[in-house]
């Protein structure tokens, strides 16, 4: 069958294109822009124009020209190369150029491919224009509306060198503002970022997305709250896609653009400290409450992917207690069947209606089955205090015909009107590659909410188990799907993560103490506490790149944070690398260690020490490793006390050293307020440079003593990372060498 497609907005992928877009998807009046058409099968259409009508006067068509070599129409697609092959192999690409309508005109085009026709198109024009209202007050809140222009200096917020509104002729779709930047002065936060600490020369936008590895300027948990070296921070209350240039095409201002709703209004909050640490905690407590985690959550954390029986759980936590490693808690991923995600896998059992939730009771667990009695299991966990989470996705994943229960579930889910549904009504399916055509779990619906918590309850209740790893979050990719609450995927995008998490959270701690362990989230998730930052590889460049996302973070208001030790995917890293990594966890708020899926082929990837050791025969890892643990363990009671400071006040517990002196490393970090770590980044080294900040310190492992505002060179042999400890800081000096038991 022959077809034709142009998809104006594709798959609204945020940094993507695909051959059948439109590029730009939204051109200002007068621009030029690209109309990309598919036509199927290759060879099949000869002839492809595009025809428009200006304010329904009709206009001369444009003849569409095929593209032999088609490539991605913009700078940031990771995906690039890979879709440039794609397209080529089952259709055919062309593309006319056609210009915008003037401001506040209506284009209407449509394609015609050998007597195929497309629908029609609609496009108005946009352009920017000045003016507008911006109050103040004396509590730092600023709103932007289109009113009379009053851009003068009222209250206690910085003057605003313009503001400009995206018209279309009937409404304004987003608002842009510029303030004076000083030559010197430096911008931080913007949610976990991995590219850099000063954000200054960057642009940088507020998108959830899942960037698999390498993840750059895109982040799994985007926060509009900037932090500005010159004593100030701003926090753009809106849930909606936001970009700030940071003195980027001006450098004598930086800009914030934002995307607007019906009110046509925005919102900004303004904070003043002398303290760069104290404006953080005021944004965080502001968005908050700071929920504190257990102090069981500052332990060891033990993980793997391909950990996927009760044999092999059993066997790894055996082999760290004889180790004389002691963990905290074991996550365990791959514990269920893949498809209901809320049932033991191998676990025998009467399907139920759709509608009903199974309990502990209404399974049985074969003697040669992947888990044999999980209740036993969990039980056993907590005599050795270890304690356990399990893995989750907020999606009901596409049905195989393979498992009656999922099918009964998602019978039920369809039949009630649940998930993200698409403006028409029609359920919304999954786009992006992971869980692709998947429903997206509506947790804004109180219905959908109890029933899928319910499904889950058991666990909790019945085996006891003490948590969630709710992965995923970043599934949304359309502004114009609708939720039960009414709002639209334009103002939830961004807030799906959180909202997520949260249902979680508060479902598991009305029945235990219990945590969440969140990759994704968004302004206001300190309210969830414990996150991490996402899938990376092992190598020294993820290494440093991870302790920027854990600093900026913290500066975003998220201070409970943690990683996977030197990475969980690719080669193994190593010892050095495993050791310095280690070295940087164990002063981190969360210690873990995971590896991802690896077919279960060997040598196993598992990033366990004692792995490590093997496969690298260094053997100096097990006891090097055992050591941090101990170091951290005897640090345990400040941890704590420094844990309990950050949710009471909001600070971050990794509080970035350059904040309050421009001279010290973007990797350098104060643990809390009275240790300062200065993790070793580099392969190879056996001596390290530190610029102590202001103060006296003296070295957490050998009680010498130095004179801050300073730089001095160290030795740092692999079982020493360089902390010191602020004088007068009731912190005991460590011992010089690891255990050897």
């Amino acid at each position: 069958m022959n077809t034709v497609n142009h998809n104006p907005f594709g798959q609204e992928h945020p940094y993507e294109q695909l051959p059948e877009e439109r590029f730009p998807r939204q051109p200002l009046a007068g621009q030029d822009f690209t109309v990309g058409i598919v036509t199927r099968p290759p060879g099949a259409v000869k002839h492809v124009q595009v025809f428009r009508e200006l304010n329904g006067v009709p206009q001369q068509a444009v003849p569409a020209q095929k593209i032999e070599h088609w490539r991605p129409a913009h700078e940031e697609g990771v995906g690039a190369e890979y879709l440039e092959r794609k397209v080529q192999i089952d259709q055919d690409v062309w593309q006319a150029q056609l210009t915008a309508p003037p401001a506040g005109q209506e284009l209407r085009y449509w394609v015609e491919a050998d007597g195929m026709t497309t629908e029609w198109f609609t496009l108005r024009g946009l352009h920017w224009v000045s003016g507008g209202d911006v109050s103040r007050s004396d509590d730092g809140t600023m709103v932007v509306s289109q009113d009379v222009a009053n851009n003068g200096s009222t209250g206690n917020v910085p003057p605003v060198v313009a503001v400009e509104w995206l018209h279309d002729g009937i409404r304004a779709h987003r608002v842009r503002l510029s303030f004076p930047a000083a030559p010197d002065e430096r911008f931080y936060g913007l949610g976990e970022r991995f590219n850099a600490l000063d954000q200054r020369g960057q642009v940088m936008d507020i998108r959830c997305f899942e960037q698999y590895k390498n993840q750059g300027k895109r982040a799994y948990m985007p926060v509009p709250f900037l932090l500005s070296s010159a004593g100030c921070g701003v926090w753009v209350q809106s849930s909606r896609w936001i970009q700030f240039d940071l003195a980027v095409s001006d450098t004598q201002r930086w800009t914030i653009e934002a995307d607007l709703g019906d009110d046509q209004s925005l919102a900004l909050q303004w904070f003043y400290d002398d303290d760069p640490f104290a404006i953080v905690g005021r944004f965080a407590q502001s968005t908050g409450p700071v929920n504190l985690p257990p102090k069981w959550a500052f332990g060891l954390w033990m993980s793997g992917n391909e950990w996927n029986t009760q044999a092999k759980i059993e066997q790894e936590v055996k082999a760290s207690l004889a180790h004389g490693i002691q963990p905290a808690v074991v996550v365990i991923e791959a514990w269920s069947d893949e498809t209901t995600f809320y049932i033991w896998n191998d676990a025998q059992y009467r399907p139920v209606s759709g509608d009903k939730a199974l309990r502990y009771a209404d399974f049985m667990f074969p003697e040669n089955g992947k888990w044999t009695n999980p209740k036993a299991m969990v039980d056993w966990l907590h005599d050795q205090d270890i304690k356990l989470l399990l893995w989750q996705i907020p999606v009901v994943k596409v049905s195989d015909g393979t498992n009656p229960q999922h099918d009964a579930d998602r019978r039920y889910y369809e039949e009630s009107g649940f998930g993200v549904r698409e403006a028409d009504g029609t359920p919304h399916l999954v786009r992006p590659f992971w869980f692709r055509g998947g429903y997206i779990w509506d947790v804004t619906n109180p219905a959908e909410r109890d029933w899928w918590l319910q499904k889950r309850a058991y666990l909790l209740e019945d085996i006891g188990i003490d948590g969630f790893k709710t992965d995923g979050g970043e599934h949304l990719w359309s502004t114009s799907v609708v939720f039960a609450d009414g709002r639209t995927g334009a103002e939830v995008w961004n807030e799906y993560p959180r909202l997520y998490t949260e249902a979680y959270y508060t479902f598991a701690n009305q029945r235990r103490e219990a945590v969440t362990f969140s990759r994704s989230g968004f302004t206001g998730s300190q309210r969830v506490p414990l996150h991490w930052a996402g899938d990376e590889n092992s190598t020294w460049d993820a290494f440093r790149h991870s302790i920027l996302a854990g600093l900026s973070a913290g500066i975003s208001g998220i201070p409970f944070w943690g990683w996977d030790i030197a990475g969980f995917s690719g080669p193994l890293p190593d010892a050095e690398l495993y050791l310095r990594a280690t070295a940087m966890a164990a002063f981190c708020p969360v210690m873990q260690y995971h590896s991802e899926y690896n077919a279960h082929r060997l040598p196993s990837h598992d990033r366990t020490p004692w792995n490590i050791q093997e496969q690298t025969g260094d053997a100096r890892v097990i006891s090097m490793f055992r050591y941090f643990v101990q170091v951290r363990e005897h640090l345990m009671d400040y941890i704590w006390e420094e844990a309990q400071f950050s949710a009471r006040t909001g600070q971050p517990m990794m509080r970035a050293a350059h904040l309050v002196d421009s001279n010290a490393s973007p990797f350098d970090y104060y643990f809390g307020r009275d240790l300062f770590v200065s993790p070793v980044v580099q392969p190879g080294v056996t001596t390290w440079q530190v610029y102590l900040p202001e103060g006296n310190w003296r070295s957490l492992w050998s009680a010498e003593t130095y004179t801050g505002s300073s730089t001095i060179t160290i030795d740092v042999p692999l079982n020493r990372i360089p902390v010191f400890v602020r004088e007068n800081a009731d912190i005991p000096t460590m011992d010089e060498t690891p255990s050897a038991s």
